[in-house]
């Protein structure tokens, strides 16, 4: 998530600990067997007066003298009147300025406990000592400061716990240091915020930010607990979330996909079916459906998902390369049964095994128009050309002319100089930067190797390139490229050529 300053909030939140060394502990007797309404005396008009001119001095160092003169009225104040709340509430002033916000916290807690009264008052004071932390922790953030920005983040979610900010970038930033049982306690954290009190009576625009979070948070918690191996605990995160908000398909692709996991897959396949009948699954989601049955081993299933986002993007590479992986798996599962059957069920089999090469011939020659030097590209055309070869045995000329175009490739396969491989595509804003791996086959280390990236558009169409040169690294080893290309349409597809 984004970070950013936070210039109001919407109260006393315990995460993380972090108390101010040079203060000592707060005096804080036992409750009081009655209530009564906040009152002056001299220790709150001492204390009053210390944060007024505390509040006033523009010096650091007299400044914090006055708020140390402050607190030793409030520790007097408690232990002369100690069931005023006012010097509760003026104690809890007291530790804020002084940065010590488990006493802070403590002290409004008590404050509260004896005059119920102070809770907006209170809420403001907690909420302001929040945004101040708060925007200090992503102060220090964005200067590289991770140490310090958790240290602002636990005390800005120590002392207010009606905003979820602090805990969503504590999070994150708990994760990102390896420390897994804490993100995965912040994370809950803000979703009980998240799904709390403090929702409600929101504004609409602030409503919509909070069932953003909600979202980012239920997905940052179970993909974290999924890499933990705890994927009951990821799966019913997602169906949490799915109870409150039962259309959002990323939930649902995403529970389908920790279903297949824990090996229930006909409740993933239910998931799966339900989404791809759906008029307005989109093309990146029948893709991610795809892999989902592909890595359940449904791999019929996901032809079918790959080609529906084919049908809705037919210039996607990984979508391409995926559905012909799917038919060289389906098209194994058929050729042990076609081995193992007699009579009809094998001229059904060979019929089969005959559409299902014929399908994935034709996705390979276009895979490989758009990806000319990846090897594992050339092998799965090369497996369509064998396989048709074999299924059209009766046809001694048929057979023997695919098996000498596998030939061929096999060949041409092996004496590729170098291979293009690990392409990712990232586009935003106009503009869209494809970036991949050279890996050295045959070249002299040093050699330069030229090749002109493409970025396509929707109705297939070029829509700006850029060419690319990298010296060949050592055998065996990997070079990245990088191309920057200013599209200023929306893309669809890469593809690339060697230059010569």
């Amino acid at each position: 998530m984004y970070p950013r300053r936070i210039k109001g909030g919407r109260t006393a939140g315990v995460l993380g600990l972090l108390l101010t060394s040079l203060l000592g502990g707060a005096l804080f007797p036992a409750a009081a067997s009655g209530q009564r309404r906040p009152s002056n005396n001299m220790w709150t008009r001492s204390t009053a007066l210390y944060l007024d001119r505390a509040r006033k001095n523009p010096r650091p160092d007299e400044k914090r003298e006055l708020l140390l003169q402050a607190l030793e009225a409030v520790k007097e104040g408690i232990a002369k009147d100690p069931d005023n709340p006012q010097i509760w509430f003026l104690a809890g002033r007291t530790y804020v300025q002084l940065d010590s916000l488990a006493q802070a916290d403590s002290a409004f807690t008590k404050a509260q406990e004896l005059y119920p009264d102070y809770e907006k008052e209170i809420d403001v004071h907690r909420r302001n000592a929040w945004v101040a932390r708060y925007n200090a922790g992503i102060g220090a953030l964005q200067q590289q400061d991770i140490d310090g920005a958790i240290a602002l983040l636990e005390k800005a979610d120590l002392i207010y716990d009606k905003m979820p900010n602090a805990r969503l970038q504590l999070g994150s930033l708990y994760a990102g240091k390896g420390e897994h049982e804490r993100a995965v306690a912040a994370y809950r954290g803000a979703l009980e915020i998240l799904r709390g009190p403090a929702r409600e009576g929101l504004e609409e625009k602030e409503a919509a930010q909070w069932r953003e979070n909600e979202e980012i948070a239920t997905f940052n918690l179970a993909q974290l607990l999924a890499q933990l191996g705890r994927d009951e605990e990821a799966a019913q995160a997602y169906r949490d979330f799915l109870a409150r908000e039962p259309q959002n398909r990323a939930a649902k692709i995403n529970l389908a996909i920790v279903l297949s996991r824990l090996g229930r897959s006909d409740e993933a396949a239910e998931i799966y079916t339900e989404l791809m009948g759906q008029a307005d699954v989109t093309a990146n989601e029948l893709f991610t459906i795809g892999l989902g049955l592909y890595n359940g081993e449904q791999f019929a299933r996901a032809a079918e998902a790959f080609r529906k986002s084919l049908e809705l993007n037919p210039h996607a590479r990984d979508a391409l390369y995926n559905l012909a992986q799917a038919l060289y798996r389906q098209s194994t599962s058929l050729e042990e049964a076609r081995e193992k059957a007699s009579g009809d069920e094998e001229r059904k089999a060979a019929a089969d095994l005959q559409s299902v090469y014929d399908e994935l011939r034709t996705v390979s020659e276009k895979l490989r128009t758009l990806d000319p030097r990846n090897r594992n590209v050339m092998l799965l055309l090369a497996r369509a050309y064998r396989g048709l070869a074999d299924v059209n045995a009766d046809d001694a000329a048929t057979s023997e002319a695919w098996r000498q175009k596998a030939l061929d490739l096999l060949q041409a396969q092996e004496q590729l100089s170098f291979e293009v491989g690990d392409v990712r595509m990232a586009a935003e804003e106009g503009k869209v930067t494809i970036s991949g791996s050279i890996t050295n086959l045959k070249l002299e280390a040093g050699t330069p190797i030229r090749i002109r990236v493409i970025a396509v558009g929707k109705d297939g169409a070029e829509v700006g390139s850029q060419e690319v040169s990298v010296a060949a690294p050592a055998a065996d080893a990997k070079e990245r490229f990088e191309a920057v290309i200013e599209a200023g349409v929306e893309v669809a597809g890469w593809k690339y050529e060697v230059l010569e």
